[in-house]
């Protein structure tokens, strides 16, 4: 009888340990599910940045065409298009760092994609887990009803003797 108790104590703990697990293994799997949002908003950010930076290196380009064009009026015209060429250097470092960013936040998004569904396998084989336990826990709770019965119709046969 009191190996009963002490084998349903084990198993009580057992499924505390695994639920307390399931639940900071949930934790985890909404912390990567924020990392995984503040990095998709990142790499939209980021994309929008890379448009703009596209977009101002291409009317750069053509304000460089306009002034080689009308570079012979004067000494002048020329200062212009030497500050619009390093505005396009500029803007091109931009660009190629802004690129770098964005590849580099795209690897970090998939890594972090890849754990959270790590750890959702991970808390869907604790809960698993879990439910089997519990499911053990009443079988051993039938099982020790039904030991107290046949205890106590044998102790009930024994006073009868």
């Amino acid at each position: 009888m009191e190996r009963f108790r002490e084998k349903i104590n084990l198993i009580r703990i057992e499924a505390d340990a695994a639920k307390a697990k399931a639940e900071e293994y949930e934790a985890k799997v909404k912390e990567y599910e924020k990392i995984k949002m503040d990095q998709e908003h990142e790499i939209i950010s980021l994309t929008n940045q890379n448009k703009k930076m596209e977009d101002d290196l291409e009317a750069a380009l053509e304000n460089i065409k306009r002034l080689k064009s009308i570079e012979d009026e004067g000494g002048d015209l020329k200062k212009e298009n030497d500050a619009a060429q390093r505005k396009i250097t500029l803007l091109e470092q931009e660009l190629e760092n802004s690129d770098k960013s964005l590849r580099e936040t795209t690897k970090n998004f998939r890594e972090a994609d890849v754990k959270a569904e790590h750890f959702e396998r991970k808390v869907q084989q604790l809960e698993n887990l879990l439910l089997e336990q519990e499911r053990k826990g009443e079988e051993l709770k039938l099982k020790n009803h039904e030991l107290q019965a046949q205890l106590d119709e044998f102790n009930a046969q024994l006073d009868d003797i």
